[in-house]
């Protein structure tokens, strides 16, 4: 297996990473070593041209003018490829010789899928619905597994002559970190592996086999057919595959009862960097110490992780972020839940799935997910909460949770003022009678029972039948109450739909406000203890007068989990900077607050430099080697979760 030393490993990351003279120095190192490589192949390519075509002829009857004019020909033709190759730099400056190389090696190992360098397409895979925009050199797109192993296989082996290769799995594109960016190869797992498999169903569970490249609505609607869901479908679950929510450890609405992705995977077919395919699956004590005594990477991989966390288990526990909701940095805390002692003593699981999901793709590239699924249950209450003042949201909110309720989402004032001023834009959400009934109710809604105040928070309380029949729906909502909260039981299915309607659309309203600016995903993932509500939007509403911005926000209430997306002009040169401020100021809050920067959409490009604000110097180290031992020649997305790479001011999109 081709390693490179950590001493090299760490040169080149250093030089991807400063601005520093004598990381310059490595760079150009390196440049040189691709270059010169390069240039040795086009020499070598052109004398075996020279020799075949003068093959073709007996030499006595070539003459030398000829035979001059030829070889500068056959010169020409080779250095101009060349010459695209060392003139074209990524974003990180590296020559992408390797990449138009390994396109060829690629092909003679037998990948069947698409291989392609043209320009509109690599510009189609140089954004995804971030705030970022990074050109890879080449798009693969894999048919099946197999195609996913040879991947790997062909970037490990050439890794260590050309530094700047890596492979960075893609989904569906609708990541808001820029975790899916590369300027290198992308490897896109949605173009060809988007098999579902059939349902089966053992006692109360029901399971489900999909590719990575499935769309989560078209799993949903299998699994609908037999009564079931995956509860922590994430909201854009109409648009995003399972794969990148699984990539994420997406966790949506019902996520504050059934928490992240990765509670819900029975087991997953990973390629690692040696270019094979193990199933990974959480371990019994005796099943773990079957899979150490084999010869795989799958085996070192376990019993290295183990080792790492047995070594480290209290700055491991006490590093764990007190939210429910994160997907920052890697979750050592979660592999072995029940602590290293009871393990060794039989009990527990050992768990490699809860590093791979949230992973983004940079430890391995997931081919295949086996997932499970329960019953739909009856939400038979719904209890809508204005909250006028933000003293009371974190009561209001704290007091809901002892009901253990499905989900306590949240909206503002600004998206229900927006729907208000535009009901144009759900004519194409509903059909007409439906939007006639959903207007009706919100209009009634703000000019009766809001007396035309709109609230500075709608919380929505999904309750299930179990709770209301035990608890009952009034005694419920009189225990939320308190002298300045009204909840109130909401009956009307149109008001209900009205109410979902908003929440759902809150990101996309937002859009209405100002048309010359967009909204701005970098702030948007930001978790506090839902007790610590009050204070933390306090606090958020001063820095949003602080730097002159107006920001819409919806989420997940009960988790304490929002998602902030100020209102941003990308054509502004002066944007970039103002977003790292922000950034900083925000993220430094949150913290403040017991709350971390990450709940659900990864860390990327933007969280992945802030992840210091959260964790010590220590534990940072530990998710380096954890990655280190999953990935030890840096095949897989680069830059994230650990050792970013990509300038977030360089790499920002500039909008229309």
């Amino acid at each position: 297996m081709p390693t490179r030393s950590s001493t090299a490993k760490k040169a080149v990351r250093t030089t991807t990473r400063t601005k520093s003279a004598a990381a310059k120095v490595k760079v150009n190192r390196r440049k040189t070593r691709e270059g010169a490589l390069g240039q040795a192949i086009v020499n070598k390519t052109a004398k075996k041209a020279v020799k075949k075509a003068a093959s073709k002829k007996p030499a006595a009857k070539r003459a030398p003018a000829k035979k001059t004019a030829a070889k500068r020909a056959v010169k020409k033709i080779v250095a101009k490829t060349y010459k695209k190759a060392v003139t074209t730099k990524g974003s990180n400056g590296s020559h992408p010789l390797g990449h138009l190389l390994t396109a060829k090696l690629f092909r003679e190992a037998g990948f069947r899928g698409g291989i392609s360098s043209k320009d509109d397409l690599l510009k189609a895979y140089s954004t995804d619905e971030s705030i970022f925009s990074i050109r890879p050199q080449v798009v693969l797109q894999p048919k099946n597994r197999q195609d996913v192993q040879i991947a790997a296989k062909v970037v490990s082996q050439n890794v260590e002559q050309f530094p700047s290769l890596s492979l960075t799995p893609r989904a569906a594109g609708t990541g808001l970190g820029g975790g899916a960016l590369t300027d290198s190869i992308v490897i896109d797992m949605c173009a060809h592996m988007q098999k579902i498999s059939e349902v089966t169903k053992k006692k109360d569970i029901t399971y489900i086999q999909t590719e990575p490249g499935a769309m989560w609505r078209d799993v949903e609607k299998k699994l609908k057919k037999n009564g079931a869901y995956i509860p922590s479908f994430p909201a854009s679950k109409d648009i995003c595959s399972i794969g990148g929510a699984i990539g994420n450890n997406a966790a949506g609405p019902d996520s504050l009862r059934y928490g992240h992705c990765a509670e819900w995977i029975e087991s997953m077919d990973v390629v690692l960097h040696d270019g094979h395919t193990y199933t990974i699956k959480p371990l019994s004590a005796r099943e773990f110490k079957l899979l150490i005594k084999q010869d795989h990477e799958h085996a070192r991989i376990a019993k290295d992780i183990f080792a790492l966390i047995s070594k480290n288990e209290k700055e491991i526990k006490n590093s764990k972020p007190h939210t429910a909701k994160n997907s920052a940095g890697y979750p050592l805390w979660s592999v072995i839940p029940d602590g290293v002692a009871k393990f060794k003593k039989g009990e527990g699981v050992f768990d490699l799935t809860r590093l791979i999901a949230g992973s983004q793709g940079t430890i391995g590239i997931i081919t295949k997910l086996t997932m499970k699924a329960i019953a739909i249950p009856e939400h038979t209450a719904l209890i809508a909460l204005p909250i006028f003042d933000l003293d009371d949201a974190a009561d209001a909110v704290t007091k809901a949770l002892k009901h253990n309720p499905i989900n306590v989402e949240v909206f503002d004032s600004l998206s229900f003022d927006l729907a208000l001023k535009n009901p144009s834009f759900f004519k194409d959400r509903l059909d007409g009678p439906a939007y006639y009934r959903t207007m009706l109710s919100m209009y009634t809604t703000y000019h009766v029972r809001f007396r035309r105040k709109v609230p500075e928070f709608i919380v929505l309380v999904t309750l299930d039948k179990d709770t209301v029949a035990d608890v009952g729906e009034r005694e419920i909502v009189a225990s939320i109450a308190s002298k300045t909260v009204k909840p109130r039981l909401v009956k009307n299915p149109t008001e209900r739909e009205m109410y979902w309607q908003i929440r759902r659309a809150s990101y996309t309203l937002s859009k209405f406000q100002d048309p010359t600016k967009r909204p701005a995903a970098f702030l948007e993932d930001m978790t506090v203890p839902p007790e610590n509500l009050s204070k933390f939007f306090k606090e958020i509403k001063k820095l949003l007068k602080e730097f002159g911005v107006t920001a819409a926000v919806h989420g997940h209430g009960g988790n304490g989990h929002f998602h902030f997306y100020p209102l941003l002009d990308f054509t502004n040169k002066k944007t970039p900077e103002l977003v790292e401020k922000m950034a900083e100021k925000f993220f430094k809050t949150a913290v403040k607050f017991d709350g971390n920067i990450c709940g659900e959409h990864n860390d990327g490009i933007i969280r992945t430099p802030h992840l210091s604000k959260m964790f010590t110097a220590k534990m940072l180290g530990l998710f380096e080697q954890a990655e280190n031992i999953f990935d030890p020649n840096d095949v897989f997305n680069p830059g994230k979760k650990v050792n970013p790479r990509f300038d977030i001011k360089e790499t920002m999109r500039t909008f229309n």
